[in-house]
């Protein structure tokens, strides 16, 4: 019993006052630590939300730009075709159409084609510039990123190359190599085009709806 009441006594000693203040300031560096730490992912949240919204713009005025240059490549396929029935057509050529069409209108499409795409490089150089810029902050599955908008930008390098094709009218269309460029030339088409265009935009939004949830809602 007396050691009993020897403890409430002692405690009755303590000094309550320090000790509340004590806690108090413990409390209140928690709750500081709390808010710094909220207010970081708030932040960063933000910066990931406004390089996903400028991303997506980009990708957006992106596809509606290469729809001109895609449309044009299928005037060249027709004009490739037409070629069937031309006087000096060489069928011993592995591809006789394609090679009549760049002697007589390669560089005229080629040069319209290069107008077309024009518009195309400051949305392709500005989703190019997001995507290294989007890997600083080690977004959760942002590689579906990287890999939709790759394919996505592709197409205008494929352009790319076409008008190189078209404007090139002095190659020896027999070596290897020459004909297997004329071979991607053929089988690079408008509906080709559009159906990796649309694949790659519905992964890209399926990625940018899911970090969207997994930044606010996770």
């Amino acid at each position: 019993m007396e050691s009993l009441i020897k403890i409430f006594c002692d405690i009755l000693e303590w000094n309550w006052l320090g000790i509340i203040q004590s806690a108090a300031g413990v409390a209140t560096l928690y709750i500081a630590w709390l808010a710094l730490t909220s207010w970081k992912k708030q932040h960063r949240s933000q910066r990931i939300t406004s390089l996903l919204d400028e991303l997506t713009d980009a990708v957006h005025d992106f596809v509606q730009s290469i729809n001109l240059p895609a449309q044009h490549l299928q005037y060249v396929h027709i004009g490739i075709e037409s070629c069937k029935y031309d006087m000096d057509l060489n069928k011993d050529l592995e591809f006789p159409q394609t090679v009549r069409f760049i002697q007589k209108d390669g560089k005229e499409s080629a040069s319209q084609m290069l107008e077309y795409l024009k518009p195309c490089a400051s949305s392709v150089h500005k989703i190019r510039s997001l995507v290294i810029k989007g890997q600083i902050f080690n977004i959760e599955n942002f590689e579906d990123s990287i890999n939709a908008c790759n394919m996505i930008t592709w197409q205008y390098d494929r352009l790319q190359v076409v008008c190189s094709i078209l404007n090139s009218n002095n190659m020896n269309w027999e070596h290897p190599k020459v004909i297997e460029s004329l071979g991607h030339l053929s089988n690079i088409t408008y509906d080709e085009m559009q159906a990796k265009l649309k694949e790659n935009q519905v992964s890209y939004l399926n990625f940018v709806k899911a970090s969207y949830s997994s930044e606010y809602n996770g």
